[in-house]
């Protein structure tokens, strides 16, 4: 089945009109040169994005490829949900629900996915193989936002969180028991799934964890302190863009959603700045992958609602991960945003498996797919 794209050659001209249009600010004397990316995103990188985008990209091969993935849709709790599913070519073993980040798509799991639904394509063992679930988000393209979680204190909302609708979706596809991955957001959402429903989940695998709700700050070691040292750096020079989210989202919403070249400008700082790219984003990702997933939030018009679990966070609407009983992995890769030591981990999860990764960055299921799917499939057999 495939997904759904109401998208005419109208919308693609509309895109293309606007592109073309676009109202540069006034350069800077940054402009070009290797301190560029220190203010933001350089202009010149992104003027020849976008002029490849308006004359030269080709979206409806993108399309064909996308809509070609092995979709389903199914209404959980009154909200439809597109997800991908890739069956195991090796019956027997448990089935994975994976869950992306910001600002990434279901489409970015693909890779990893393949590797673990699959493994004998990729020089691995048949019977090692995974179901694999990639719910597309609410709110984030493939997936409509869901409805609106109650105002804070009047009751926990559990019925529409992400994760409850996740634990309904696999346990509707038949599967009891299951594992669950993700990483950033993603991180977040099976963390909760997990702490909701140990009864199902065997395990979770995790590239982020959440911190302690509270924590005694005489019991920290010598590293959780130099962790924590090394966050507050992070927020200070990397963090701006999570505290709009969280505080303003709305004000930042109409911009990103009338400009193409700012909702591109806003993804691809993020793609060069957290991804294991030594300083060049195109060493990771391809124009076209860019593009594409730009492409994708731009015609399912859903930058804003991508930023609604940023902003219920914040607000408190969203269960807090207190304590997580199921044997859980930590897979931390070198460039993502926070690189914890093991003892802060084991304040909210039962770690079983700690992993430091030689290489890659916080869209590690497209930059090392292969690491990922090794440390989860090894993960999952000792479960």
């Amino acid at each position: 089945m495939a997904i759904p794209f109401d998208i005419g050659a109208a919308d693609l001209t509309d895109l293309q009109a606007r592109l073309r249009s676009t109202r540069w600010p006034e350069r800077w004397p940054l402009d070009g040169t290797a301190e560029a990316w220190s203010a933001g995103t350089d202009p010149s990188v992104l003027r020849t994005l976008v002029e490849y985008w308006a004359d030269g990209f080709d979206w409806e091969s993108q399309r064909r490829r996308i809509e070609a993935l092995p979709w389903s849709v199914s209404e959980v709790d009154g909200a439809p949900i597109a997800y991908l599913r890739f069956d195991a070519e090796h019956p027997g073993r448990l089935p994975i629900v994976l869950t992306n980040g910001w600002p990434s798509t279901a489409l970015e799991l693909v890779p990893l996915a393949e590797r673990l639904a699959t493994p004998s394509r990729f020089g691995g063992d048949a019977r090692l193989a995974m179901t694999v679930i990639i719910p597309a988000l609410p709110g984030f393209p493939f997936s409509p936002q869901r409805p609106s979680l109650p105002a804070s204190g009047a009751d926990d909302g559990t019925r529409e969180q992400t994760h409850e609708l996740w634990h309904r979706l696999m346990t509707g596809l038949g599967f009891d028991r299951y594992v669950a991955h993700g990483g950033d957001l993603g991180a977040g959402i099976t963390s909760r799934l997990a702490q909701a429903h140990p009864e199902a989940v065997a395990g979770i695998h995790l590239l982020a964890v959440a911190a302690p709700v509270t924590f005694d700050e005489a019991t920290l070691t010598p590293e959780e302190r130099e962790h924590l040292r090394r966050v507050d750096a992070w927020v200070a020079s990397e963090g701006a863009y999570q505290h709009q989210q969280q505080t303003r989202p709305l004000t930042l919403a109409p911009a990103l959603s009338d400009s193409p070249a700012g909702l591109l400008s806003w993804i691809l700082e993020k793609h060069r700045a957290w991804s294991d790219c030594g300083g060049d984003v195109f060493t990771r990702f391809t124009p076209d992958y860019l593009l594409t997933l730009a492409s994708a939030y731009w015609f399912t018009n859903s930058i804003g609602t991508s930023f609604r679990p940023y902003w219920e966070f914040a607000a408190g609407l969203v269960t807090r991960v207190e304590w997580v009983e199921v044997p859980t992995a930590v897979a931390l890769f070198p460039h993502d945003l926070s690189r914890p030591p093991r003892s802060w981990a084991e304040r909210s999860y039962r770690v079983t498996r700690f992993s430091r990764m030689p290489r890659g960055g916080h869209f590690a299921p497209h930059e090392e797919p292969d690491l990922l799917a090794a440390d989860i499939t090894a993960f999952a057999s000792a479960l």
